[in-house]
């Protein structure tokens, strides 16, 4: 018998400002706050899968690098194009981090605090 994954149904990010993290996430991405404690915020990532947000992050003014940002992880959209040009509209920022892999397309965007996250299309 083998171990049987389902996928990923949670991931954190560490936030040194975390009341601006919240809206961001909240604001700009859309993503809907499920829960806000003092030092940490639960959001709904999708198909039961939840994204939280931590205090004591270090922030950066540029895109987190790999020693810094050691994991990365994606957010699933419908239609990655719509998303890309709605961010844009929005100030969010994007890395030049893009591409194809199989059935998916992915663009990373860059939170105000330098986190890499990705959002990827699947067809």
């Amino acid at each position: 018998m083998s171990i049987n994954y389902k996928g990923i149904i949670w991931a954190g990010i560490y936030l040194e400002d975390l009341e601006e993290g919240i809206k961001f996430y909240q604001n700009t991405l859309e993503l809907k706050l499920l829960e806000r404690k003092e030092d940490y915020a639960h959001f709904d990532a999708g198909n039961g899968e939840l994204l939280e947000l931590f205090s004591d992050g270090k922030a950066s003014s540029a895109p987190k690098s790999t020693d810094i940002q050691s994991i990365l992880f994606a957010l699933r959209v419908d239609d990655l194009n719509f998303t890309v040009e709605t961010l844009k509209n929005r100030g969010v920022k994007f890395t030049e981090n893009a591409g194809t892999f199989e059935n998916m397309r992915w663009a990373t965007l860059v939170d105000p605090e330098g986190n890499c996250i990705a959002i990827k299309e699947i067809h």
